[in-house]
């Protein structure tokens, strides 16, 4: 059956004409397949979630929705470390355990513009990346670009060790492995060149009466809902998103106010499965409450955030439409939606709404507006309420309400009351430091509180450097960078043994101003889990020569990373912060004449 006919197979005679294997040619040839398919599957492989695809380049320009700095080092710790400290919900990394080596290059001063412009000088970059993702400008949030990836959240395990190792929480902050959040805004302005930040531009505000505040003045505005990616039409969303209300009235403070909170499954097609809706008034009242049968096939039931499970859909029939119309009636043509990081929500539901208020945007603990403080926490430390208890996932109806009591708390005490970002420039209007650190200190060695503060999530509260991390499991580690960076991405040295069980040596850190010898730097490095190099252009420096050398450096960088590396290449945007910066991202693979 399988007799060769001929020398050569003729790819243009008819099939019944064609050459064909013999028995033992073919079962060769099948075998060869068989093992280069084996090979490849043991190779990385990175896939956008559905969170994760507007962000791409290949989306259209106007409807991009950009993905932060927090984002982008999320996939570095997935990378290197094989998970997240953030429930990964824009990417996924199969087979992360067969990583070879992460390669990352931290640019400054260099825009998603200026490679979109000057793509001709790009060429080599090009032929390796074949897309990215937009990435938002630090600089929009007064946030510098190495202070941002130099910290990152405390570990669970971080946090159960400090209770072994330490006797306070001013003990554990003293001995440096451990940073508040108060400490990293005083990094940041270390860190921050001089620049029209978001903290300057907000100088004109500080005029308003701060004893009180209106509703209207805390809703986010037509710009806002935009930058911030919530759900509006024509940027981005699908033809399946619906309006609350057929015609809407104009919004004044005697509009009435209505807390929503979802909690979704995540889809195997990567997207959020609504699964349960509640909706409080601002009498604190639950007006509405329904569970809801995703419309796809549920992939994770992410029971441990959401509190769904299996038990609680079975036999629910009502579907996503059916609770949009349940909304739609609900809600007057003039009503305030209310939610923490309603973004979320209002994607699982799939609606469009103009007149929004985010808690998650009006209290800010972290001078940063993309590091915001979860609602578990501000409800603690604002209304010294407990929720959210451990392993039994939110409740929906809980945190609708808890919501709705921080807005009503804002509207008692004004517009800078609890906000970082408003207050720098005036000083802190809110909780004491005392008392921060207070809850932050119950959570972590108990003591004047009940035993559910020691539920409470401290992402974001307390950070830890982001090398201590790499370094505490076990990845050995080069970071070259330009001697202004060193400060802030240097860890503490020796690291604590008693909160750390690490073997590999202590981040080897060789400060390189000069773009053009980092190539050279590491030639002897090739053996390290993670290259880290953060350099800038120059603003004498940019011109197209300088942007050939960059090219050049990133084909040099890809050229040594070995087989199965992980290469992430970071724009990170320019000092005017409307411009945005990008992250490339790629799996050295071989090519099929290699296997």
């Amino acid at each position: 059956m399988y007799e060769k006919k001929g020398a050569e197979m003729d790819q243009g005679a008819p099939p019944e004409k064609r050459a064909r294997l013999s028995e033992e040619e073919y079962g060769a040839l099948k075998a060869r397949l068989k093992a280069r398919k084996k090979i490849l599957q043991t190779y990385p492989r990175f896939k956008l979630l559905m969170a994760g695809i507007p962000a791409s380049l290949a989306s259209p320009k106007d409807s991009r929705a950009p993905l932060t700095i927090k984002d982008v080092q999320d996939l570095i710790l997935c990378s290197v470390a094989g998970e997240a400290r953030h429930l990964n919900r824009w990417f996924l990394l199969f087979q992360a355990q067969h990583i070879s080596q992460t390669t990352v290059l931290v640019v400054d001063n260099i825009s998603l513009t200026d490679m979109e412009e000057n793509e001709e000088h790009f060429s080599k970059t090009l032929e390796i990346f074949e897309d990215g993702v937009e990435m938002v400008n630090p600089k929009s949030d007064g946030l510098s670009l190495s202070v941002a990836l130099a910290y990152s959240p405390i570990t669970n395990a971080l946090k159960g060790r400090m209770r072994q190792v330490y006797k306070s929480l001013k003990e554990a902050l003293d001995d440096g492995h451990v940073y508040s959040v108060m400490d990293f805004t005083d990094q940041n302005c270390q860190g921050m060149e001089k620049s029209t930040s978001i903290v300057e531009n907000k100088k004109e505000n500080l005029t308003v009466n701060n004893k009180v505040c209106t509703k209207t003045q805390l809703m986010l505005s037509a710009l806002q809902l935009i930058t911030g990616h919530y759900p509006f039409p024509g940027h981005g969303r699908p033809q399946e998103f619906r309006f609350t209300k057929d015609k809407y009235e104009p919004v004044t403070d005697n509009s009435p106010m209505f807390a929503i909170d979802c909690e979704w499954c995540l889809c195997i097609d990567g997207s959020t499965g609504l699964a349960r809706v509640a909706i409080v008034n601002e009498n604190l009242q639950p007006v509405y409450h329904a569970y809801v049968l995703p419309d796809r096939p549920i992939r994770d039931y992410s029971t441990k955030w959401s509190g769904i499970t299996p038990q609680l859909l079975k036999g629910v029939q009502k579907t996503l439409r059916q609770i949009q119309e349940d909304i739609r009636k609900l809600l007057p043509p003039d009503a305030i939606l209310v939610g923490h990081s309603l973004r979320g929500d209002l994607i699982a539901l799939q609606l469009f709404h103009p007149y929004i208020i985010d808690s998650s945007v009006i209290f800010n603990m972290t001078g940063c507006r993309f590091m915001k403080s979860k609602l578990q926490f501000l409800s603690k430390l604002f209304c010294n309420r407990d929720i959210q208890p451990a392993n039994k996932g939110h409740d929906p109806n809980e945190d609708a309400l808890s919501t709705m009591e921080l807005v009503l708390l804002k509207l008692k005490n004004g517009l800078d009351y609890g906000d970082r970002l408003r207050n720098s420039v005036g000083g802190w209007n809110g909780p004491s430091r005392e008392k921060i650190l207070g809850v932050i200190s119950s959570a972590i060695f108990g003591g004047r509180g009940s035993r559910s503060d020691e539920n409470l999530d401290l992402q974001d509260v307390l950070l830890m450097k982001f090398f201590t991390f790499i370094q505490s499991v076990d990845k050995s580690t080069i970071l070259i960078t330009h001697p202004a960076h060193d400060k802030i991405y240097r860890p503490k040295t020796p690291i604590h043994s008693g909160l750390f069980t690490c073997k590999t040596a202590p981040v080897k850190i060789v400060q390189q101003a000069e773009m053009q010898s980092i190539a050279t730097t590491l030639e002897s490095e090739s053996n390290k889990n993670l290259v880290f190099v953060h350099t800038a252009l120059a603003k004498e420096e940019e011109n197209k020569g300088h942007l050939k050398k960059l090219d050049q450096l990133i084909a040099d960088l890809y050229k040594r990373m070995p087989m199965r590396g992980v290469m992430i290449i970071i724009f990170g945007g320019k000092e005017n912060s409307l411009e945005n910066g990008l992250c490339m991202i790629n799996v050295k693979k071989p090519t099929k004449d290699e296997i």
